[in-house]
């Protein structure tokens, strides 16, 4: 994942013509997002299921907007979006031996659908068409989970929510054109717990984390 980061700035760097024309980044911009997720949530409860029954990688996708201001090298501003994730069905299921009842089935499901954040970025302008910067701010995601136990005293519990979070990370961005600019943005999300079970059914818990990493094209205004 940041090889692939990592590799995305030295071709965007290598793609820089020399004779491109000078950039103004102060604006407001619109775009829209393609690339790939990968959930690695926390889990606390039964022993014999491990974090990493749960994690995924999905395409996700999404649109943006925002706006920077410029100070000679540097360039600020805000940024919101909003992306649909593909991590469903993210589940583990184990039977356990009961002496008494038989075996027992026990059964975990975890969703992300989709997320947004409203951000600040701060960055550097390499040369006049080349920004590298960092963001960072709050997040909210839709998250639903499960637990579920067969038997005559098992049960299920369903938890469907919005959580709000914070978000983190860094990209690149190149101005190809005067109103045009093509970007590579890596973002992690962090949420608080998500507790499910009850009513025999397990009581589990989920502790939200994933990245993102998107490529996107913008129009600035």
């Amino acid at each position: 994942m940041i090889k692939i980061f990592y590799a995305s700035v030295v071709l965007a760097a290598l793609a820089a013509p020399a004779n491109a024309q000078d950039g103004n980044w102060t604006g407001y911009y619109a775009g829209a997002e393609l690339g790939a997720g990968f959930s690695r949530p926390g889990f606390d409860g039964a022993p014999s299921t491990s974090n990493s029954d749960f994690n995924d990688t999905a395409f996700i996708g999404g649109v943006y907007a925002g706006h920077d201001w410029q100070a000679g090298q540097f360039v600020y501003g805000g940024v919101a979006n909003f992306d649909f994730l593909g991590f469903h069905d993210q589940n583990s299921s184990q039977i356990v031996t009961d002496p008494i009842f038989g075996g027992k089935t026990h059964s975990y499901n975890y969703d992300v659908t989709w997320v947004a954040s409203a951000r600040a970025r701060a960055g550097f302008l390499a040369s006049d068409q080349f920004l590298l910067y960092g963001t960072g701010g709050i997040a909210v995601a839709r998250i639903a989970a499960s637990s579920s136990t067969t038997g005559i005293f098992g049960g299920t519990d369903h938890v469907n929510t919005t959580k709000v979070g914070g978000a983190f990370g860094a990209g690149v961005e190149y101005a190809f054109a005067p109103q045009w600019s093509l970007k590579t943005e890596y973002v992690h999300y962090l949420f608080s717990d998500v507790h499910v079970g009850g009513n025999g059914a397990d009581q589990v818990t989920f502790k939200p984390s994933f990245g993102t990493l998107n490529f996107g094209i913008s129009y600035h205004f």
